[in-house]
């Protein structure tokens, strides 16, 4: 067991480096209730939320960072995906990507979760602030889900 953690940690690093890069220095809320994240999105152009159980959201969130927008089957295909991945990895169905959050719109470097001095192992714990890169989130996304799903994402 030991050593199949091992692995998968290892091919997600490996999956995250090539595959991150469209999501690159974007931070991740996930451990806000469902109300907490449609709250704080709907009164901040900063937030993005992702309902990964709901198409629509799914189709227009994704498409801002893929190749070619969403297709209604590549939504369902993505949001199906995630959801079978999400019980095993812990993952929550529900989160927010931060857009210039801690002061990029001022002139910082606008990456929250850097920001963050206990950086052992808090950039991708799934508890409040990650680093979408670093996140398992990421991984189920743009390294599982997507390329069964036929998705691509940019890389800017």
């Amino acid at each position: 067991m030991k050593h199949r953690a091992l692995m998968l940690l290892a091919v997600i690093a490996i999956a995250l480096t090539a595959a991150g890069s469209a999501f690159a220095f974007d931070c991740i809320r996930v451990s806000s209730s469902y109300q907490g994240l449609v709250q704080s999105t709907s009164n901040s152009g900063h937030w993005l939320l992702f309902d990964m159980t709901n198409t629509g959201i799914v189709q227009s969130d994704l498409s801002i960072f893929a190749d070619q927008p969403l297709t209604s089957a590549q939504a369902l295909c993505m949001s199906q995906a995630y959801q079978a991945l999400a019980p095993s990895m812990g993952l929550p169905l529900y989160f927010a990507l931060g857009f210039g959050v801690a002061g990029a719109f001022t002139g910082g470097p606008g990456v929250l979760a850097h920001n963050n001095p206990n950086t052992q192992g808090q950039l991708g714990n799934l508890k409040g602030i990650d680093h979408f890169d670093a996140s398992p989130i990421g991984f189920a996304i743009a390294g599982l889900s997507a390329p069964q799903c036929g998705v691509t994402f940019s890389d800017g």
